[in-house]
């Protein structure tokens, strides 16, 4: 049985980054949709929230923890682990496989400025991937959420990488992953360098605002299940 962490009321296998890439290798051919996502301060501080957000959270076939205070928060102290988050190597190993393997994906973003800044980015950096389609969440409702769908299966991408900062992407996947034809689905939240907040200041300081919030979090749900 696989071991469990547990960081405010949601439960997460425990995994390396290397056990990721085994299980999307496993998966590509899947005729079932295999899911996968980062794991972050703010995702985590949204999920307290917001229960869809939870479900997709502890849906997820692997997640990957992609910041150190996440770890040390579940009380782990697993070299490999905290060195996996601080180095964000998941995402290296990720895009050099899908290069390597000339893989078809298809970009989902919550808004297409950031889809197209990811796309230019896997351009310059990975040439080898071969991006299938694009689309954004940007507009509302059960019609354009439709239209996405049929655009996904349409080119029947080995994946779908998603970029999201409100998270939109990873609510569309909980709730419409039945209806995709693809094998495996990334959703890679706005951690990626080129989804970072312009100059050095403003980063530092947002930064240093969701560990303040983050820790802050942590301690009042501590309290409130002491006193359950």
């Amino acid at each position: 049985m696989s071991e469990t962490i547990e960081i405010m009321g949601i439960s997460l296998e425990k995994c390396y980054a290397a056990d990721v890439m085994e299980s999307i290798d496993e998966h590509w051919n899947s005729n079932v949709l295999a899911t996968y996502g980062t794991i972050t301060m703010k995702l985590l501080m949204e999920a307290q929230n917001d229960e869809e957000l939870k479900a997709y959270v502890e849906g997820l076939d692997k997640a990957v923890v992609d910041e150190p205070e996440v770890i040390r928060a579940a009380g782990i102290t697993d070299e490999q682990m905290l060195e996996d988050a601080t180095g964000h190597g998941f995402f290296g190993t990720l895009f050099w496989l899908l290069n390597e393997y000339k893989n078809r994906i298809f970009i989902l973003g919550d808004k297409m400025e950031d889809v197209e800044k990811f796309c230019n980015y896997l351009q310059e950096k990975y040439p080898q991937i071969v991006i299938a389609g694009k689309d954004s969440l940007e507009e509302a409702g059960a019609d354009h959420e439709d239209r996405v769908i049929n655009e996904i299966n349409g080119v029947s991408p080995h994946a779908v990488l998603s970029c999201s900062r409100t998270y939109e992407t990873e609510r569309f996947v909980k709730r419409k992953r039945k209806m995709l034809n693809t094998g495996v689905w990334f959703s890679l939240g706005s951690c990626l360098e080129i989804f970072n907040e312009t100059g050095v200041k403003a980063g530092w300081l947002n930064r240093l605002m969701e560990k303040s919030n983050f820790k802050k979090m942590i301690s009042e749900y501590k309290d409130k299940t002491e006193k359950m």
